[in-house]
């Protein structure tokens, strides 16, 4: 048996602040699949925020309800698709498999951008089998991919202890948002790019989880991390290292404090996401979160004025961690509509012992992250000999307390072309700049560490088109010294 349902209804431009509308619908007793699909005036063409129109994004709730932070989530699609199913087994990309439990639904509607009132439709349609038997439990919905992802090892990790360099990506999108291609034509991509980490995060949704999940049982050289794109209309932020879904509906700073702290209770990490790009953080005042991306897409894509941001922090005492992210929507097959692809910048962490998703997060959490253009550099690896036995045992990230005046020993070691700039920073500004002289370069300094300091390095250089001045080709955190 086939139900039909419509709801109309108007949106207003006054409804557009960032908030979210909720329609219910009731699902009978034996729904075997809820398809919808909806229309709407005046919509925008393009990116809504550089084109005219209307944008009314879409996703579904059961019977759990939508209170923030509990509601019971079963799917997101924003603005990408105009249609969707859902059923026990299977469900459109972004939306999630499961029991569909009787009772009262809502459709949620987020209107990011009404210029004028639009008159919206909603369509309805499930397949009921009046046979089913109704008491029966409708059961919960799974967490897509269960704990394999959360406990899973790298295949080419460094199981035998020790430390070194692993490279990845901590930001990319798939069809469960608004990305071009399928996880695993992603996965795929990556493996041959010869990255040893990769997150995949696509937008306000987990869907994408179940097919990383398979992925990394099936194998191969490169760890898989669940990761969800929290996408606010005041912000966009990563979180890695989920148990299940987070909710995104972060329409003030009040909201977006107890986003940050569920996050962390739960035991993920809250990473700032381009934070001065065409949809900016707005929520200056929070606090709580773990990173920053710095370095979003090519480098010259608004991230100076996030390096800015960054180092603004830095010297009001507050550490905080540098991250990239691609931010990649596409791969081949797939048309590229933007220049970069995954990697590409390339976050590197040290980790010691196997390459697991805890050893990634722990790494970044405690900035042991330094970031490059591409997955083959250039390599920038900055250290320290605090304790003067001539061993260089301290990383970016790392924190030591020196005696009044002393002197400590510093090395960086740099591989890629020759003559780029090696700049290094501190409170007080540019504190050296040195030219690498060649592929190889390694440089060793001292500085007298007094007060509460610390040095990071950047190695910069003109590509392209000189006529727009240098660009960053990779990066380092600091190492600290002093009160941290």
């Amino acid at each position: 048996m086939r139900k039909k349902l419509r709801i109309e209804g108007v949106a207003a431009p006054e409804q557009a602040r960032g908030e979210y509308v909720y329609i219910p619908f009731e699902v009978p007793p034996g729904a075997r699949r809820i398809e919808v699909n909806y229309h709407y005036e005046n919509q925008v063409v393009g990116a809504q925020e550089f084109n005219p129109g209307n944008n009314i994004d879409i996703g579904v709730f059961d019977v759990r309800g939508h209170d923030f932070l509990h509601g019971g989530f079963r799917g997101w699609s924003g603005g990408a698709r105009s249609a969707f199913y859902i059923s026990p087994d299977a469900a459109t990309p972004g939306y999630l498999r499961g029991p569909l439990q009787p009772g009262e639904w809502t459709i949620m509607f987020g209107l990011s951008k009404i210029e004028e009132p639009s008159r919206y439709r909603v369509n309805i349609e499930m397949d009921i089998d009046p046979s089913a038997d109704t008491a029966a439990e409708p059961g919960e919905v799974p967490v897509p991919g269960g704990n394999v992802l959360r406990e899973a090892v790298a295949g080419g990790s460094n199981g035998n202890g020790g430390g070194r360099w692993y490279r990845g990506d901590l930001h990319a999108h798939s069809e469960h948002s608004d990305g071009a291609n399928t996880v695993e034509e992603i996965v795929g991509y990556v493996h041959r790019a010869g990255l040893d980490y990769f997150a995949l995060t696509d937008h306000n949704t987990i869907s994408h989880w179940d097919e990383l999940a398979r992925l990394q049982q099936r194998g191969g050289p490169t760890l898989l991390i669940a990761g969800e794109e929290i996408t606010m209309y005041t912000g966009h932020a990563n979180v890695w290292g989920l148990d299940g879904w987070i909710d995104f509906r972060g329409t003030d700073a009040e909201r977006v404090q107890r986003l940050i702290e569920h996050a962390n209770q739960r035991g993920s990490m809250f990473s700032i996401n381009h934070p001065d790009s065409p949809i900016p953080w707005k929520h200056n005042s929070v606090h709580g979160y773990q990173a920053v991306e710095v370095w979003n897409a090519p480098w010259r894509y608004y991230n100076e004025p996030a390096l800015i941001r960054w180092q603004y922090q830095l010297n009001s005492g507050k550490r905080m961690v540098a991250v990239g992210g691609s931010d990649s929507h596409c791969v081949p097959p797939a048309p590229m509509t933007q220049p970069n692809g995954p990697g590409e910048p390339c976050t590197w962490v040290w980790v010691e012992g196997p390459l697991t998703q805890k050893a990634v997060l722990d790494a970044v959490a405690a900035g042991r992250v330094f970031i490059s253009e591409a997955p083959n550099g250039p390599m920038l690896d900055l250290r320290a000999d605090a304790d003067g036995d001539g061993v260089f045992e301290l990383l970016p990230g790392d924190v030591f307390q020196p005696e009044r005046g002393q002197k400590v020993r510093f090395h960086v070691k740099y591989r890629g072309p020759d003559g780029k700039h090696l700049r290094f920073f501190n409170r007080r500004g540019l504190e050296r700049d040195i030219i690498a002289e060649s592929e190889d370069f390694d440089d060793e300094f001292e500085m007298r560490c007094d007060g509460d300091e610390y040095l990071r390095v950047e190695c910069r250089g003109f590509r392209g088109r000189p006529d727009r001045g240098e660009v960053v080709h990779a990066l380092t955190n600091p190492i600290y010294w002093g009160r941290w």
